[in-house]
C-alpha cells in the first residue's frame, strides 16, 4: 500500500517525464577523486578554492558535492551515478575521465584547516590549509 501511494505522489507531483519510479534501483555511488589541491597557507580573513579531480567515465557519472564543515575543518564527499548498479541490460564504455570540481571556503577559520575527502572503501585524501 505505501509503494503505491508513494508512486501516485511521485506521478502527481514530477509527471512522469521525470522519472519518479520507486521500483529502479539507488544508483548513487561514491566517486574516487584522485587528487585534491588547496593553498599551504592562508590569511585569517581569506577565502580559499580546493580543486578536486573526480574519476569518471565508464558508467559513472557526476552528480553532487556535499560538504560538511566547522571553523576547522570540511569532511567532503563526491556523489555520482553508477547507471549500471542494480542493472544487468547496461553495458558501459571502457574509458576513464578526470574532471575537476572547485569548491570555495570562507573565514571563519581555526589556526588550521583540514579538508578530509571520503573515498568509499579506500582510505580519504586529507590536506591542511595553516591559517596565519
Amino acid at each position: 500500500m505505501k509503494t503505491v501511494l508513494y508512486a501516485s505522489v511521485c506521478f502527481a507531483i514530477l509527471g512522469t517525464s521525470q522519472g519518479c519510479n520507486p521500483f529502479e534501483p539507488d544508483q548513487s555511488v561514491i566517486l574516487d577523486v584522485s587528487r585534491l589541491d588547496v593553498p599551504a597557507t592562508i590569511a585569517p580573513a581569506n577565502s580559499f578554492g580546493a580543486v578536486l579531480t573526480v574519476t569518471l567515465g565508464g558508467c559513472l557519472s557526476f552528480d553532487r558535492i556535499d560538504v560538511v564543515r566547522s571553523a576547522s575543518d570540511a569532511n567532503v564527499t563526491v556523489w555520482g551515478k553508477d547507471a549500471a548498479k542494480g542493472r544487468s541490460d547496461v553495458i558501459c564504455p571502457q574509458n576513464i575521465i578526470s574532471e575537476t570540481h572547485s569548491l570555495q571556503f570562507n573565514p571563519p577559520f581555526a589556526n588550521a584547516f583540514t579538508i578530509t575527502v571520503n573515498q568509499g572503501r579506500v582510505p580519504p585524501l586529507v590536506a591542511t590549509v595553516q591559517v596565519q
